[in-house]
């Protein structure tokens, strides 16, 4: 597995052959490919967490 960003708006993204792994707080919240999908998943999570006043769930987001 490689790391592709260290930090990517709180993120860390990595690569597993195909697949790009997005890692918050050691769990892997999307997985995705190709890599502008699993960032623009990752824009839209941190949209919807900052206009929602809880946490709320992950269930809405694709996983793969």
């Amino acid at each position: 597995m490689k790391t592709i960003y260290e930090n990517y708006r709180g993120f860390k993204i990595n690569k597993d052959n195909s697949t790009y792994n997005a890692i918050h707080a050691d769990h892997i919240v999307f997985t995705q490919s190709p890599l502008s999908q699993i960032l623009d998943s990752i824009d839209h999570y941190i949209e919807v967490m900052e206009g929602s006043d809880s946490q709320g769930d992950l269930s809405s987001f694709p996983q793969n």
